[in-house]
């Protein structure tokens, strides 16, 4: 009885916010139909239209799209008040129905849900895993729309970097993870029920956080004080993560300015079979299994990243000390499209640390490798007092 009842006074509420919502929506077109309107998205870009769906769009709909495609703009909007009661009332008719009786845009939203995906930026790492609807897309696939920069030699790349200074008590590396689910081959030590036949799992035991946590560990055993986050960003869906993790950069960097080395760490899926995969990510050095590397690097070509280059040249040297300490561990650079969040720092590096061929073991033994590399690396580019 009282489940049924709880049902009825839902019902009731939702018939009445639908029934706001078609008066608004009746008032909205017919105040639009007599005028012609020119939207003013800022005072610079002004878009005219004479076609009445156009007319019928609130002008926030067109803002939001000049800031997706061109980001830099969105530093110019205005600022909201203190008590934003226009925001409350959307809030709460989007809590009942789901649509913001507010914002015309989200009523489209109801009908084509790709529309709501226009306000993240959808990005693909390498790995079919990543492209469901088309295994096989990113496989191996360095973007052929990029010309490498030439390296010079590690010395003069050194000296074109700007130094890190390590400030006492603060930290100078972050480790995160866009896809936090990512796990490896199940083995004996680590036994775990994968979720799905790509390997996640939601026990982040058996994912590639831990290898961040070991990563973590052993930079800090070395005097190289580092963070980990553990924040979960790709659950319930992969289309969001990169939107998700860029959040978490965002805040992190924000109460720690002192961090300059930013590392994103995945597992990687070059082949559906992981078999096949395994024979491209693991290498055997001095009697012992390692799943190798590939460092990815985001460019400028798909969203504003000023700081590319720089990125490119850190992971030039970072692949060099990697072949240098252990030949053959790693499997390259891969420039991509692309910016991975990399924009946040001129030292972001995506990492990728094996594949679903894997074992969690032959991981864990690159993890110490890499913390091992990198501390080296820190130490070249270290201000000398």
């Amino acid at each position: 009885m009282i489940k049924i009842k709880i049902i009825k006074v839902r019902s009731i509420i939702f018939s009445i916010t639908i029934a706001i919502l078609i008066m608004s929506l009746i008032i909205f077109f017919l105040k639009n139909r007599q005028e012609e309107r020119t939207v003013s998205v800022f005072s610079s870009i002004q878009i005219q239209s004479n076609q009445s769906f156009l007319h019928s769009i609130d002008g926030k709909v067109f803002e939001k799209i000049m800031c997706m495609s061109l980001p830099a703009l969105d530093s110019f909007k205005e600022k909201k008040p203190l008590i934003d009661i226009r925001g409350i009332t959307g809030v709460m008719s989007k809590a009942l129905t789901n649509i913001d009786i507010l914002n015309p845009e989200t009523y489209f939203s109801m009908q084509l849900p790709v529309i709501s995906l226009m306000k993240t930026e959808t990005t693909f790492t390498p790995g079919v895993e990543l492209s469901p609807m088309n295994p096989g897309i990113f496989e191996n696939e360095h973007d052929p729309s990029e010309s490498l920069p030439q390296p010079e030699n590690d010395e003069l790349e050194r000296a074109k970097i700007e130094k890190l200074e390590l400030i006492s008590g603060e930290p100078l590396v972050l480790i995160y993870h866009t896809h936090t689910t990512e796990a490896y081959m199940p083995s004996e030590k680590y036994m775990y029920k994968p979720r799905d036949k790509s390997y996640h799992t939601d026990d982040l035991n058996y994912s590639v956080v831990k290898i961040g946590e070991i990563v973590a560990s052993e930079l800090n055993q070395l005097k190289i004080p580092t963070m980990h986050n553990k924040t979960v960003h790709d659950v319930p869906t992969y289309m969001t993560s990169y939107t998700n993790s860029l959040k978490t950069v965002e805040q992190v960097l924000k109460q720690k300015p002192s961090i300059k080395i930013v590392i994103d760490i995945h597992r990687d899926a070059p082949i559906v079979d992981p078999q096949k995969s395994r024979e491209i990510t693991t290498v055997e050095i001095d009697g012992i299994t390692y799943s190798r590397f590939m460092l990815v690097i985001g460019s400028d070509k798909t969203f504003p990243h000023p700081h590319w280059e720089e990125n490119y040249k850190f992971a030039n040297l970072l692949n060099n000390k990697l072949e240098q300490l252990y030949p053959g561990i790693s499997r390259g650079i891969n420039l991509r499209s692309e910016r991975f969040n990399q924009h946040l720092s001129k030292k972001a590096v995506l990492l990728e640390i094996g594949s679903h061929g894997n074992t969690m073991e032959e991981s864990l033994n690159s993890a110490k490798v890499f913390a091992e590399a990198l501390t080296s690396l820190i130490e070249e580019l270290s201000i000398v007092e």
